[in-house]
């Protein structure tokens, strides 16, 4: 008989809070957006899908820049404004070198495809497009054909409303409980409460049993509204303190 268990993958800690995630589903990396509360400064860092690291708080020089996405070797910066939350600049950042790979402050980033970027000029009205491909910076206006979107197969557990098995019935839950399909199995997450703290729990089971249960985050002074995201079978929940990030396979 197969045993399932829940296991860790991997877990890791951030020096400051992290601020945005971006998944990059055909290279199985994640790139993580931490911030620095005393400078404001962003740090980027790579981990593949194992938990090991491929850029570790790659500082840039600038609060302005924020994380738009990965893809493959580059990491795809944008700006942001004081009083607008699009502001004209793209930079892209070479993972593998740890350097700037070219940044352009007159471009307005409109959507990012795989291996190109479309971009509108800050100073051209509305309505012409240039496209600069990721790896070189080369810019043009000739219209690229290539309008397919990087993969994204990213999934969230969904808020449960039905009848509970009894394996769970019996459980003392407190708030919400989440379902999510997972290969031919489910997984159930949901808060329980010792004294004024909450824990965070997640549960394997078939359509009749239960396989497995453990506590995945301790000791929180409130309820979390959304426990994770999955990616190709990984499980990546983030602390409360939005300083950690850890990972489970089944």
């Amino acid at each position: 008989m197969i045993k399932y268990t829940i296991n860790k993958a991997f877990e890791r800690n951030f020096p400051y809070p992290i601020w945005k995630i971006e998944v990059d589903c055909a290279h199985a990396q994640l790139a993580i957006e931490s911030r620095n509360p005393d400078s404001t400064l962003p740090h980027f860092t790579v981990l593949n899908f194992d938990g090991s690291v491929r850029l570790e708080e790659f500082e840039v020089d600038a609060r302005e820049w924020t994380l738009e996405d990965i893809q493959g070797d580059y990491l795809i910066l944008k700006r942001y404004g004081d009083y607008s939350p699009i502001q004209a600049g793209i930079q892209i950042i070479h993972i593998p070198s740890k350097s700037s790979l070219y940044t352009y402050m007159e471009y307005v980033i409109k959507d990012v495809y795989h291996n190109t970027i479309h971009a509108f000029h800050r100073s051209i009205p509305a309505g012409l497009i240039f496209y600069i491909d990721i790896a070189t910076g080369e810019i043009s206006n000739q219209k690229d054909l290539n309008n397919e979107f990087p993969l994204r197969e990213i999934h969230y557990p969904l808020p449960y409303q039905g009848t509970l098995p009894s394996f769970i019935k019996n459980l003392t839950i407190i708030g919400q409980i989440w379902l999510q399909p997972y290969r031919d199995l489910f997984l159930w997450s949901y808060h329980t409460q010792i004294a004024d703290k909450y824990n965070l729990n997640l549960s394997l089971s078939s359509k009749h049993e239960l396989y497995d249960s453990k506590i995945i985050l301790e000791d929180l002074d409130k309820l979390i509204p959304q426990p994770y995201f999955i990616v190709k079978e990984h499980i990546f929940f983030l602390s409360s303190n939005k300083m950690k990030i850890s990972s489970y396979l089944v």
